[in-house]
């Protein structure tokens, strides 16, 4: 980035905890253009320096740089575990009662503020008012949008056809509006995740805490702060419910405190299985599983030292094992070796250039040495080979898909997840 679109750049992180790399530079360009049609970087530090008109076009830039597409029912899978049944029925043991608190970080325009008030009164019926939703975001023009409940119709497409008919009313003019009903269950108020205390103040403890694909946009410093207050959110026994491509960013879910747990995709252990069909033949298979599930499950509680002991061991006997030349890129990463993170990736390609997650993670290794030519190949080439259908990464991904993989990569290259 030339000087004065570093400065803006570091303006956005200030102030959002967004990181911008080298990679996202034309993103920033397109949205410092639409915040300030015909303003360059210079032009536009100058006008920030305005009392009279930089808070608010500082706004519209960094509602240009955070709003993202999203819709109805993105992934309902995830929140389909969530227990509403039981949290219910948890809070009327506890007492009077009353609504199950959900937050919603990072709502955005509200489609999943609103799919989470559907899920619940699906699972648990409509009255009384089943849940309680906070939806909050940094954009003031996104909560605007999402307190105004009107949609397009990409916005509504994945909906049941009798769940959109019931709880949406079709205007005149083609687009949606959320009945009251619906919107009676949901609220929105601005709140930074990354720089804002969490729980949101004045607010009390929540029984759901859902944050998907919001810590990618995140440096790398603000991720935790991040995870911390989602966790500190979060009630005795409630359910944080983390996005793919966020865990991704940190390994695997991180584990909220004492009687608090990340919903699984799905119950029981995971299924541990040969990843690679041309593995050596070397280790028996069984002990290959037992070796990339010891790592993975020792790099989950922090114990890195020991993660890369077990794969180093695989590697020492079969150094041609893709899969694992990647879990020891991905522990290295999380250690903080991003040059040796990005060696041990470039072998695992190496050995399967159809590995998309590997593809992702150089280029999160790239992005941390400040090689944007390198990291936007490396995002490219995971966009190229991930496929939603691809089964062999069940032993890393378990609950995560595919699908927010090649969101995170395009949220790296600058587009629209």
């Amino acid at each position: 980035m030339n000087g004065s679109l570093d400065q803006v750049a570091s303006l956005v992180r200030r102030e959002t905890g967004i990181a911008l790399p080298p990679s996202r530079e034309d993103a920033l360009l397109t949205a410092l253009r639409r915040a300030a049609p015909g303003t360059d970087p210079a032009g536009f530090l100058r006008a920030l320096a305005d009392p009279a008109q930089g808070g608010q076009l500082l706004g519209r830039l960094i509602d240009e740089v955070t709003v993202q597409e999203t819709f109805f029912a993105r992934d309902v899978g995830q929140l389909r575990v969530i227990p509403w049944a039981s949290l219910r029925a948890g809070r009327a043991r506890g007492g009077p009662g009353g609504p199950v608190r959900v937050w919603s970080a990072g709502c955005a325009t509200g489609e999943e503020a609103y799919t989470l008030a559907l899920e619940a009164m699906l699972a648990v019926g409509v009255s009384p008012g089943p849940v309680d939703v906070l939806g909050t975001d940094i954009s003031a023009a996104a909560l605007a949008a999402a307190a105004a409940g009107r949609y397009g119709e990409r916005a509504v497409r994945l909906l049941d056809p009798a769940v959109r008919e019931r709880y949406l009313t079709r205007q005149p003019d083609g687009r949606y509006q959320v009945t009251e009903q619906l919107r009676a269950l949901a609220r929105f108020r601005q709140h930074n995740l990354a720089l804002d205390p969490g729980p949101p103040p004045g607010e009390a403890a929540f029984d759901v805490v859902v944050c998907r694909n919001v810590l990618i946009y995140l440096s790398t410093q603000l991720i935790g702060r991040a995870l911390g207050n989602l966790e500190r959110a979060l009630r005795p026994g409630g359910v944080l419910v983390l996005g793919a491509a966020d865990v991704l960013h940190r390994t695997a879910a991180r584990k909220a405190g004492s009687g608090r747990a990340p919903v699984p995709a799905q119950p029981g252990p995971p299924r541990l299985q040969p990843l690679l069909p041309n593995a050596s033949s070397r280790v028996a298979a069984a002990g290959r599983r037992q070796q990339l599930a010891a790592a993975l499950e020792a790099a989950d509680a922090g114990d890195r030292l020991r993660a890369l002991s077990e794969v180093s061991g695989l590697l020492a006997s079969t150094p041609d094992d893709a899969e694992a030349n990647f879990v020891f890129g991905l522990i290295l990463l999380e250690r903080g070796d991003a040059a040796g993170a990005a060696r041990a990736l470039r072998r695992a390609l190496h050995y399967d250039p159809s590995l998309g997650l590997a593809a992702f993670t150089l280029g999160r290794a790239y992005d941390r040495l400040d090689d944007p030519g390198a990291a936007r190949a490396a995002y490219q080439h995971a966009l190229h080979v991930l496929d939603p259908a691809d089964q062999r990464h069940e032993l890393i991904l378990q609950q995560i898909d595919i699908r927010d993989v090649a969101a995170a990569c395009s949220a790296r290259l600058g587009g629209t997840p």
